[in-house]
């Protein structure tokens, strides 16, 4: 068998082994380094590259990772998983969203694709990560959290030719009924783009959401969907499990608070709404009503915030505008 390494992990037969690979130095100047496993069938076959925790407080796809390694025997696989269960691991160890480390660009992760070699902390993380991705990728799986636990959506990279289309199919295969098809000019510089541009399909999940809303349940469905996307990718056996229609998206739509206090909800992920309907309510610490949040678009609700409690400029609501059914 060709011979897959990956950092310290080192694969030349089917089976599962774990390494490490280095993304940088820490302030001690030992290696910040993140876990790597890679699972090989016995054929030969795609290399399915799965990540999660790119922003370090989203560790649903961490456990939805591991959940679906664990399923899998290597005599039942066709093909090699390369999974990067924790990739920003800075921020993984403060369960927070960016690097502590990170003092010059922002340092999402997810905007610094494909990295630079002497660039911020940030991009020299994203370099060293990239440059495995794509040497080694078929197909990229990059999963991500939101805020409450019933976030449930997804975007492939829309991407003209034959890679779009193997996105769009990736997506079917893993069901979630709210789907954004990513125009090519839109999340510039997140790894599911990026990948894209270099020939690599590429596939975004939102699933659950962080802290006390993250669930076994999101993650048990979540983890068989993935196993249905590799068995559409020829990777496992079995009858492809069919999910019905999607909602596609033109784009969406992200919204800030421009007020804050006690915050309530009145819409779930999923709910259609029009440009204008309360979608929550916000009172002081007197008690007293402080108005109501409105849906500045129509669409369909990805994600909005749980409350109780909302500062200025938090998430207000993510909306997938101009839905239709496909």
């Amino acid at each position: 068998m060709k011979e897959i390494k990956i950092g310290t992990a080192l694969s030349k037969a089917p089976g599962k082994v774990d390494g490490y690979l280095k993304t940088g130095e820490l302030p001690d100047g030992q290696d910040m380094r993140i876990p790597v496993v890679i699972l090989r069938g016995e054929t030969e076959g795609p290399v399915l590259w799965v990540h999660g925790c790119v922003h370090g407080n989203e560790q649903c796809g961490t456990y939805i990772i591991h959940e679906t390694l664990r399923s899998i025997a290597p005599k039942d696989l066709t093909g090699t998983i390369v999974a990067l269960p924790a990739l920003n691991i800075t921020a993984f160890h403060k369960m927070q969203r960016m690097s502590p480390f990170e003092g010059y660009n922002g340092g999402d992760l997810n905007r610094n694709f494909p990295g630079n070699a002497t660039g911020t902390l940030t991009q020299q993380m994203a370099y060293a990560i990239y440059n495995e991705l794509k040497q080694h990728a078929t197909y990229l799986i990059d999963f991500h959290t939101a805020l409450t636990a019933d976030v449930a959506w997804a975007l492939f990279a829309n991407v003209p030719g034959d890679v779009g289309k193997k996105g769009e199919g990736i997506a079917r295969a893993f069901g979630y009924r709210s789907t954004l098809p990513t125009p090519p000019d839109t999340l510039i510089g997140s790894a599911m783009m990026t990948a894209a541009n270099d020939g690599i399909p590429g596939f975004i999940i939102e699933a659950g959401g962080k802290g006390p809303a993250f669930t076994r349940e999101v993650v048990l469905d979540a983890a068989e969907r993935l196993r249905n996307v590799l068995r559409h990718l020829g990777m496992l056996q079995g009858k492809v499990t069919d999910y019905g229609k999607q909602w596609h998206f033109s784009n969406f739509a992200w919204v800030h608070s421009t007020q804050g206090g006690l915050f309530q909800r009145s819409v779930r992920c999923g709910d259609s709404v029009k440009a204008g309907d309360v979608i929550g309510q916000y009172w002081d610490l007197h008690g007293k009503p402080k108005g109501h949040a409105h849906a500045p678009e129509s669409g369909i609700v990805l994600a909005i915030h749980p409350g109780p409690v909302m500062s200025t400029g938090e998430t207000l609501i993510h909306i997938g505008l101009n839905p239709r059914e496909v």
